[in-house]
């Protein structure tokens, strides 16, 4: 190889990197101003603070958690139950295009069920997506 191509290989490389850098950058700065004032909780907190009271099992709630989180690539920690992803996470869609759909496939996987692009469609906030679960479940356990 010649130090020509080496050395144009090697720019596009840094390139790449710089843009990945700073595209995670402006990522954590969109977070961090989304989440800005809230205190970290853990799961079970988020649980109890935003779910229990609705008689919705447990696993569930940490089930489309960590689906939001390994999908989203993101420390969501200080997630609440009205945080809606058409208005203040929006900014999640800009960095990855494909990340709903991802959330969508996840969440079937997980739970074995089915998701209509419809229902998707009106599934804004994380209750939304956690009602959509469990009804989807529920209703299967139903003769």
């Amino acid at each position: 190889m010649s130090l020509t191509i080496f050395l144009i290989i090697s720019a596009g490389i840094i390139t790449l990197l710089f843009f990945v850098k700073a595209e995670s950058i402006q990522k954590e700065k969109a977070i961090e101003n989304a989440f800005s004032g809230r205190e970290s909780h853990s799961s079970e907190e988020f649980y109890n603070k935003f779910f229990k009271e609705n008689n919705i099992p447990e696993h569930i709630i940490h089930g489309v958690k960590e689906i939001l989180e390994e999908q989203l690539d993101a420390d969501l920690s200080r997630l609440i139950d009205e945080d809606d992803f058409s208005k203040n996470l929006n900014f999640f869609w800009e960095f990855d295009s494909m990340a709903d759909v991802e959330v969508i496939i996840a969440l079937e996987d997980k739970f074995n069920i089915q998701i209509e692009d419809s229902e998707a469609e009106q599934t804004l906030t994380v209750r939304d997506i956690v009602n959509l679960v469990w009804n989807k479940l529920h209703n299967d356990d139903t003769p």
